[in-house]
């Protein structure tokens, strides 16, 4: 079975309005774009890793072998909610002139757009330990899971994030790629609440008549295995991305086969100055002048640029 996104599980349930708010939050991040989702029932699954196979040997006539079993770890993904609510001053929405509906849809496309860009600031840099209600970001969890994180050798810089959405086998069995959970397979919704009455900013007194929306949703990151993802850190003007550190971490990803390479813009113009290496492929292969040709993919896989990502992130050991 392939992997489905978020766009085409909104497209499976054929409701324009669901349809409308993920093809929104697609083009403000296009991590949703490339990213499998995975809907579950309730807000958090168990889900078991074989960390070790039990001993199958020969064994002499007459001769027999220790029972054992194999090794299993449990692995917990958690569905954190994320909500916003919009109030429109109902006197500022009737006074536009393309009417109520269009200064609400333009007031909603911005809330739709933080979301998406909130969930992929906390898939990098999340820490429910320092706040409850967020997820672990990749930080927290190659700290944790003491995964494949090279570190380029600069101080304050940002990082390349690799993820693996494929599964892969090694000699333990079959492993999942990285995905996103949705709890209770709910899509990203807007519900409007109609006409309330809102507080003044400040006070617990005045109030206003005010177009009122819910937005609702509640994902997870899925990192089944710290193989499937991987960090080029400590990048800065200095000490930028190579091939070599590039190899390194897909190397250590092994078995996994990496599907998406994510950084900052500033980041992504330190990978340009590699251009000319075989492994670099560019947008335009047709363009007559070098100058308009990027450097977008490693080997095949897509190099994205996400503004998610901090160029001013603390040194990584």
């Amino acid at each position: 079975m392939g992997k489905i996104t978020l766009i085409d599980l909104a497209k499976r349930t054929g409701n324009d309005s669901n349809i409308g708010i993920v093809e929104s939050m697609t083009q403000s991040n296009p991590f949703w774009n490339v990213a499998p989702v995975r809907p579950i029932v309730g807000s958090m699954f168990k889900y078991q890793v074989r960390t070790g196979l039990p001993t199958f040997g020969f064994r002499a006539y007459n001769g027999g072998v220790t029972s054992e079993k194999s090794k299993i770890k449990d692995v917990f993904v958690e569905c954190k909610p994320m909500g916003g609510h919009s109030s429109i001053d109902k006197s500022l929405a009737e006074a536009y002139p393309g009417g109520v509906a269009e200064f609400r849809a333009m007031e909603d496309a911005s809330f739709i757009a933080a979301g998406a860009n909130t969930f992929c600031s906390k898939m990098y840099y999340g820490n429910s330990g320092t706040t409850a209600p967020e997820l672990d970001g990749i930080g927290t969890i190659l700290s944790t899971l003491a995964g494949t994180c090279v570190g380029a050798g600069g101080s304050t810089g940002s990082s390349m994030y690799f993820f693996s959405f494929e599964n892969a086998v090694d000699v333990s069995g079959n492993l999942p790629g990285v995905d996103v959970p949705i709890a209770n397979g709910k899509l990203p919704s807007a519900t409007d609440l109609g006409l309330q009455m809102t507080y003044q900013t400040g006070s617990t007194t005045a109030q206003y008549a005010a177009y009122t929306t819910w937005f609702d949703f509640q994902p997870g990151l899925g990192i089944y295995d710290s193989r499937s993802i991987g960090r080029i850190a400590n990048i800065d003007s200095t000490h930028k991305p190579t091939i070599a550190l590039i190899n390194q971490v897909l190397t250590a990803m092994h078995p996994y086969r990496c599907s998406l390479i994510t950084c900052s813009k500033t980041v992504f113009n330190y990978v340009q100055e590699l251009k000319g290496a075989s492994a670099f492929q560019q947008t335009s292969p047709y363009e007559s002048d070098e100058l308009f040709k990027r450097a977008a993919f490693f080997n095949g896989v897509p190099i994205m640029i996400d503004e998610s990502i901090s160029d001013s992130e603390s040194a990584i050991s």
